[in-house]
């Protein structure tokens, strides 16, 4: 089968799948807020995804004049929903409990601040469910009301209760999701796909040199938007990368409050999605040794098919993986 051919039944099938294609919208592109930064500006901003729902984000743009490659810096899902873009970009006043969360996950450092620094234009949405987008109450219910009733938001203790709360939520989400016909992750992969028509979009960039990057949940985020959309031309995939038969075998539900399609596994597995980028992407595949999420046959596995392929297209330093010796994390070193 030619690669081509391959390529676009592997995506027509993972499009099949996610179920979830809303009728096309222009993106209205509205800056909010503009914070200045040493060497960049970040843009408080928000665009349409669909007809029904805007997408809040953040942007990051250099100063530096001319035409810049671009990046979506995917956030991670981490079980913590009450932030979702704010646990990239650095922001004053920002909710004291992101210090703990970043010094944990990302070495105390945003990510997206040091790419800007370093001259991309970097975009960082809300995914559905986090952040702006997670759900939100007029009137609470009864048990969220109960575990929140003598807290205040500005508590690290307040947001580690609404995020159990959203937590035990996840079930409850994906069946209505299934019931209304569509999926979890075929939204989040749809409005990550607007997030590449936004970059692509600006004055300040480079629509052929834009890339993606993400930990965990946004790794996961990675590997779909990778496989899906042909105008990313880097992605590099952090703390997600397995054969996801592999995971049946950990002894613990430490994926049941994750976002998929799980109609796409039938015929496509975790690396096969990313494959699909196949050889026109570069993919760095970052894997923690010592990630008690996967097993190390499972990363072994996935990270040997995705470099058959790209082996087998004659491309094969357009893929790199490396495992490090730490826990779930995207630490300095990795960055």
């Amino acid at each position: 089968l030619p690669v081509d051919q391959w390529r676009e039944r592997g995506r027509a099938e993972l499009r099949r799948t996610l179920s979830y294609s809303p009728r096309k919208a222009p993106l209205d592109l509205q800056v909010h807020a503009v914070h200045p930064r040493k060497g960049y500006e970040v843009r408080v901003v928000s665009y349409a995804a669909s007809p029904h729902y805007r997408v809040p984000a953040y942007l990051l743009v250099p100063s530096a004049p001319g035409k810049k490659p671009g990046v979506v810096a995917l956030h991670d899902h981490g079980g913590w929903f009450y932030h979702g873009k704010e646990k990239l970009v650095r922001m004053d006043g920002e909710h004291v409990a992101l210090k703990e969360f970043r010094e944990r996950y990302y070495g105390g450092r945003t990510y997206a601040d040091e790419l800007a620094q370093r001259g991309y234009v970097v975009l960082v949405p809300d995914a559905f469910y986090w952040g702006e987008r997670r759900i939100q109450y007029a009137q609470p219910p009864a048990e969220l009301a109960k575990r929140v009733a003598h807290l205040k938001p500005e508590q690290p203790e307040y947001v580690m209760a609404v995020n159990s709360f959203l937590r035990e939520r996840t079930a409850e989400l994906n069946t209505w999701l299934s019931f209304s016909g569509t999926s979890w992750m075929g939204i989040v992969a749809y409005d990550d796909m607007r997030a590449v028509d936004v970059l692509a979009s600006l004055p300040e960039v480079d629509g052929t040199k834009l890339g993606c990057a993400g930990l965990s949940g946004g790794g996961y985020r990675s590997t779909y938007l990778t496989g899906l959309d042909s105008r990313i031309r880097a992605s590099v995939i952090t703390g997600w990368m397995t054969s996801l038969a592999t995971t049946l075998d950990i002894p613990y539900s430490v994926h049941s409050a994750l976002f998929d399609a799980f109609g796409s596994h039938a015929n496509l597995d975790h690396p096969d999605i990313a494959s699909l980028a196949a050889p026109g992407t570069a993919v760095f595949v970052q894997n923690c040794a010592r990630d008690r999420l996967f097993t190390r046959a499972g990363m072994d596995a996935a990270v040997e098919k995705i470099r058959a392929v790209y082996t087998d297209l004659k491309q094969p330093d357009r893929f790199q993986a490396k495992f490090y010796d730490v826990p779930h994390q995207f630490n300095v070193e990795m960055q």
